[in-house]
């Protein structure tokens, strides 16, 4: 929270320094570029009381129900469109991005049975992020945060190796996205970026049915993400003009 007030204030501070800054570049236009990064996060895992143990039963609730907490990392990849609209220094925009997220992670709990185990994972999937940028511009180098609506289309499951069960996972995760980043124009339209979002998405159920008579064995997963990123982008129509101040 401490890094995320102090991150929240070095913007502010450049903000208000870029407020009445007279740019060389023209950051405004239409953009799409490519990225690529590294991803990783946490995934918590919690059994339905009702389905293992007794209330206040504390030794079976801390090994049958959780919360079972497990890694995840994996790279990812994708591309991104937007535009950008610049006042003298202020510069921002609509933005989307689109790609793969290879982010997974697994772990072994006990399961009532014990000669068998049961197994938690997280599996990669397409996702999308749809927001936008507000940002500071100083020449040819742009400062911004970004933030938005983003939704990833992973499966989080809860497997049993005992025969006579099916099982269902949470489908996709939706939530917000919050970050920020540095863009550099290099030019003919070009320009160079790292970035850094964080992905806060809902917790999501699945369960376990039981062939036999339907019952359901239910449990939610609770994931949290942090990507890192590179990407190059181009501006359409760029000639590099000076901004007029106003």
């Amino acid at each position: 929270m401490r890094l995320r007030l102090a991150l929240a204030a070095g913007f502010a501070a450049c903000f208000v320094a870029g407020a009445n800054a007279g740019d060389n570049y023209n950051w405004s236009g239409l953009y799409v570029g490519a990225h690529g990064g590294y991803a990783w996060g946490d995934a918590s895992t919690t059994d339905d009381i009702k389905d293992w143990c007794v209330p206040g039963d504390t030794a079976c609730i801390n090994k049958y129900v959780g919360p079972f907490n497990f890694d995840l990392d994996g790279a990812f990849g994708g591309g991104t469109i937007g535009f950008n609209f610049q006042h003298s220094g202020i510069v921002l925009g609509p933005e989307a991005e689109i790609g793969y997220l290879d982010l997974t992670g697994s772990r072994r709990t006990d399961s009532s049975n014990p000669t068998k185990y049961q197994t938690l994972e997280v599996d990669g999937g397409f996702y999308a992020v749809l927001g936008g940028r507000l940002g500071v511009a100083f020449d040819n180098t742009l400062i911004y945060g970004k933030g938005g609506w983003v939704w990833w289309d992973t499966d989080a499951t809860q497997t049993t190796t005992t025969p006579g069960f099916t099982t269902h996972g949470t489908g996709a995760y939706s939530g917000w996205a919050y970050g920020g980043g540095i863009e550099h124009a290099l030019g003919g339209g070009w320009s160079v970026k790292a970035e850094y979002l964080h992905f806060d998405v809902d917790t999501e159920g699945g369960d376990q049915t039981r062939d036999a008579d339907g019952y359901t064995f239910n449990n939610w997963t609770e994931l949290d993400a942090d990507t890192v990123k590179v990407g190059v982008n181009y501006k359409f129509g760029s000639r590099d003009e000076p901004v007029p101040l106003k």
